[in-house]
């Protein structure tokens, strides 16, 4: 329950740190963008949600057999066996929770990628749909024990998948069927108007909500991911003098919103493989995803102009790529008995399984997405007028004053 009180926490500093790099007239849009997240998915996760991804059912569906959480006393953890006799002990509801404030989380990512664009009521909808039919059959195939994606040997241990990559990629789908904000260029880097200590808060509380997002699980990985995050900040900076160095800069310059963005790649990369890796592992993922998610960042105007605005893709949906990806090498079954062991360890189907994984998590989302907003697009409109763009979501949507 501590874990699951950390993971809630995760949001407002989501939250947090969104606000602080968006421009000062969508600052409490992109809160509440967040926040809403906290009103309408535990809501959804109560009426069926939970016994979508974790009721009885096949490894494809669930059921409504434990909506409103009928039976959710006499169930142990994942559904699997009934209970009537001693139900104060049973421990479905901390699952119940834990696993909500997850489904919480994970669209609340998404906001990132269709900042200062998107009407309100059309985007609490999609964020209700969205869970309803992406996260919850991909919780259900991947991390359900029943799930034909775990059945098969896919491994991820806190989210690199469920969570990480179907954001990732549902937050550039749904910006390209956006399209870009008002006065959008890609060249154009200038951060004056953001609030760089909002950010470093909101940076500060996910590393330690992500203590509860993969320590939930397992000591080592409270371990793993901290050295990660460390890691992934560590080459970050390096590479930002190297940079600034090679570019004539007689000082050296390390900025701080690619410094924040270090971090969370950093605990993004090892989310799949916290508990299943070896620290020395989790040191070399920081590093990797670091180092090629900078390099990413650093080109991606001259090849990927979508305006994604906060970088959710390259944050979240490469980062957990990468991250599954080296799971498949480095997973340990002396680490985790509940693990096969990866590519290094004399086992490389894992690899082709976490690849796998990959594909079923990307095409499934950007489908998903595409479905819920295309239909919204043609029937409700979900972008918000030019006009109303340049004048900002703040007075338009929170009736702040000018």
């Amino acid at each position: 329950m501590t874990s699951t009180g950390l993971v809630y926490m995760m949001t407002p500093a989501l939250a947090c740190f969104y606000g602080g790099l968006v421009e000062n007239k969508n600052f409490l849009n992109q809160l509440f963008l967040s926040i809403v997240c906290m009103a309408i998915i535990p809501v959804q996760w109560c009426l069926f949600g939970y016994s979508f991804a974790f009721g009885p059912g096949n490894s494809v569906f669930g059921s409504f057999e434990y909506s409103l959480q009928r039976k959710a006393a006499f169930i142990t953890v994942y559904g699997e066996n009934i209970d009537n006799i001693e139900t104060s002990s049973i421990s479905t509801f901390a699952l119940v929770a834990y696993q909500c404030s997850f489904a919480i989380l994970t669209p609340a990512l998404i906001s990132g990628s269709v900042v200062g664009r998107m009407k309100l009521i059309p985007y609490m909808i999609f964020i209700f749909l969205w869970t309803t039919l992406c996260y919850d059959l991909m919780a259900r195939w991947i991390i359900f024990h029943g799930g034909w994606l775990y059945k098969m040997g896919v491994v991820d241990f806190a989210g690199g998948l469920v969570v990480h990559l179907s954001s990732g990629i549902s937050g550039v789908v749904a910006a390209i069927i956006l399209g870009s904000r008002a006065h959008f260029d890609p060249d154009d880097e200038t951060t004056s108007q953001t609030n760089h200590p909002f950010t470093i808060l909101g940076t500060g509380l996910l590393w330690v909500g992500w203590m509860g997002f993969n320590g939930g699980f397992a000591s080592l990985a409270i371990v793993n991911t901290n050295v990660s995050a460390a890691s992934s900040m560590t080459i970050w900076m390096i590479l930002d003098i190297i940079i600034g160095k090679s570019r004539g800069q007689n000082s050296s310059i390390i900025y701080l919103r690619g410094l924040c963005s270090a971090v969370v790649v950093g605990l993004v990369v090892i989310t799949p493989a916290a508990g299943f890796v070896q620290p020395g592992y989790a040191l070399l993922m920081g590093f990797i995803g670091g180092f090629i998610v900078y390099l990413f960042l650093a080109g991606k105007k001259r090849f990927y102009r979508v305006d994604d605005t906060l970088d959710v893709f390259s944050c979240h949906g490469l980062g957990g790529l990468i991250g599954t990806i080296l799971t498949g090498l480095f997973c340990q079954k002396d680490v985790n008995r509940h693990v096969n062991n990866g590519a290094f360890y004399g086992n490389p189907i894992q690899l082709w399984y976490q690849l796998i994984g990959i594909l079923v998590t990307c095409s499934y989302s950007a489908v998903c997405t595409a479905v819920i907003l295309l239909s919204m697009h043609f029937t409700i409109g979900i972008r918000i007028d030019r006009e109303d763009q340049v004048r900002g979501l703040d007075n338009l949507t929170h009736g702040v004053i000018e």
